[in-house]
Order: structure tokens, then sequence, then C-alpha cells
């Protein structure tokens, strides 16, 4: 257990500022989204949620628990929010804060139970898409300015080299969170 932390934490602490810069942005607009849905300024003509929306479907719930994890990782985690930054630094805070504008909307449309039952798992998945967010930021800094990636005198090739290795490190904790916050939402899911 102290070798998993002796490798992940020290990628994490260098990035520490900007992870609580992004925790205060992506919860923040969450907010922002259930005062605006609140205020009937956004919101969605149908509501997406149904009484078997919530059913774990044929294949059970190890079935669920993977297709969720899966997808949270993969697709809303690795790909929207960690690649994008290798194209631009500010993309994955983009897709970041769209994320929690919308999941602000759709809280605001949840009676206080629901709300109050959602509310771990999007705490827990926020966490782990902010990890990824910080990952996607420092891969698109790493190319973009080496020198405001890690404050060295590294070439562009040397910078990204180490933001790969990073994002590795950084990606052990977004499993965690991710993993966790699939184990919560199955069980939820299977419990109402």
């Amino acid at each position: 257990m102290w070798s998993f932390f002796r490798i992940v934490v020290p990628a994490f602490v260098e990035k520490r500022w900007l992870f609580v810069v992004l925790n205060w942005l992506f919860f923040g607009i969450i907010f922002v989204g259930v005062l605006l849905g609140e205020a009937g300024l956004f919101g969605f003509p149908l509501v997406p949620f149904t009484d078997n929306f919530f059913a774990i479907g044929e294949g059970g719930w190890v079935f669920t628990l993977s297709y969720v994890f899966i997808f949270n990782l993969v697709v809303s985690g690795f790909v929207l929010v960690t690649l994008s930054g290798i194209l631009f630094f500010g993309l994955p805070v983009g897709f970041l804060l769209f994320r929690g504008f919308l999941w602000g909307v759709l809280l605001a449309g949840l009676p206080t139970p629901l709300f109050l039952v959602a509310l771990p798992i999007v705490v827990l998945e926020g966490e782990g898409y902010v990890l990824a967010c910080v990952a996607g930021v420092n891969l698109g800094l790493s190319w973009l300015s080496p020198r405001r990636a890690y404050g060295e005198g590294l070439s562009r090739e040397e910078s990204f080299k180490r933001a790969l290795k990073d994002c590795v490190r950084i990606y052990v904790l977004v499993v965690v969170f991710l993993f966790v916050a699939a184990v919560v939402e199955t069980l939820t899911v299977s419990f109402f």
C-alpha cells in the first residue's frame, strides 16, 4: 500500500493547485446550473428519468456496474476530458464545465430525496472527472508550454513524456474514484 502512495501521490501533489481550482470551478458550475434550472432559465421539456430508467438491466448488477464503470472511465473520462487536452489544454476544462452545468440543470429537476441519493454519486464521479481533467490539462501544457507544466528547462518532448507518466499515475486515482462511484451508483439503483 505504501508503494502505491509513493508512486501516485507525487504526480498529484505537483498539480494540487490545479486540482483545487478545477474542483471549485466544477462544483461551482454545478451550483450555477442548479440555480438556473430552478429559475426555469434552462431545463428539459421531458424529464429523462422514468420508472424503469433506474432498473437494473437484463445482465444484472454485475453488467450494470461494468457498463457504468467502463463508460465513465473510457468515454466520459479518458476520451473527452483527458485526450482532448493533447489538442489544447483548455478543452478538458471546457468539457468538464459543460458536464457540470448539465449535471446542475438535471439535479434541479430532481425531488429532494432523489437529489440526496444522487449527491454521493455526483461527488465521487465529479472528483474522478476533475482528476482526469488535471491529467488532460497537464498533457496539453506539457507540449505547449513545458515551463508552465513543470517549471524546469525541459524540452517539449521530455515534458510530454513526463506528463504521460504523470497521467498514468493520476489515472490510478481516477480509476479508484470512478469505480467506487460505479459501485455506489449500481447499489443505489438496485435499492431504489
